[in-house]
């Protein structure tokens, strides 16, 4: 697997589809194929044109609220069966890979490139997918970003 770049995003609002899901068992095409019955109405806002599929930690329990969106500037509406969530500005490793191989990109993230990075996951901020626009198949490019910070050892 490739090692990462990294980048400072500012905050952005989203605006799509939220539902919680279990990591390992979440219908993520599912939810990416009820969001296309919105597309038109969001994409109308979207900043770039980009598709967003954000993991924010639950309000309580265990899983995900995974989220289903495009980029929108602040302040736009928000219909009632849509929801409109803040990402908030982090310094992100962002690991490059396709739609196919997403799912064995976080498992290297999190279970090989986290532990000896030097760098601390920073939890509950959220992870998220980005889908440049004409993502459509299952070689298209995504970029995954994790938000960390610098390991700064106890002394």
């Amino acid at each position: 697997m490739p090692e990462p770049t990294f980048v400072d995003r500012e905050a952005f609002t989203v605006l799509g589809l939220q539902e919680h899901f279990m990591p390992e068992t979440g219908d993520f095409e599912g939810i990416w194929k009820r969001f296309m019955a919105y597309h038109d109405q969001i994409a109308a806002h979207s900043t770039d044109g980009a598709y967003y599929g954000v993991a924010f930690a639950p309000a309580e329990g265990e899983g995900m609220d995974y989220f289903a969106g495009m980029a929108v500037p602040e302040g736009t509406p928000c219909p009632e069966v849509l929801t409109i969530r803040v990402v908030e500005a982090a310094h992100y490793a962002v690991f490059e890979c396709t739609v196919a191989t997403i799912s064995a990109t976080c498992s290297f993230i999190h279970g090989e490139w986290l532990p000896g990075s030097g760098y601390v996951h920073l939890c509950p901020r959220p992870d998220f997918e980005f889908y440049p626009p004409g993502t459509d198949a299952a070689d298209s490019p995504v970029l995954i970003h994790i938000p960390v910070r610098r390991h700064e050892p106890s002394s």
